[in-house]
């Protein structure tokens, strides 16, 4: 007599999607202000629908790459604490990291 379980099978193809997911992840990535803060993650976090946007409405009035390099992180604190559901620019770039990589892996 055998049983055939479905469940496990399933279960198994969703760890090995992961495996295989997590190993694309592994090493050094470079991602864009895009990627990591999503049209999605800003709009459900923010009063903002894109991080242009956001950076363009920033007291630092943010525009490239030199302007954020240049910009003063307590403006930017404020700022988020305003406008975002978090304390801080680090705090803001920590949530939005997490669920890029979460998305990726394929939750």
């Amino acid at each position: 007599m055998s049983f055939k379980i479905k469940g496990l099978v399933d279960f198994q193809k969703n760890l090995d999607k992961l495996s295989k997911n997590a190993q694309a992840l592994s090493g050094e990535h470079d991602y864009s202000f895009d990627e990591i803060f999503s049209d999605r993650f800003m709009s459900e976090n923010t009063n903002f629908k894109t991080i242009q946007e956001f950076l363009l409405s920033s007291p630092e009035n943010i525009s490239n790459p030199e302007d954020f390099k240049n910009a003063d992180e307590a403006i930017i604190d404020t700022f988020v604490s305003q406008q975002t559901k978090f304390s801080t620019w680090r705090e803001m770039m920590t949530e939005a990291s997490k669920t890029l990589l979460t998305n990726r892996l394929g939750f």
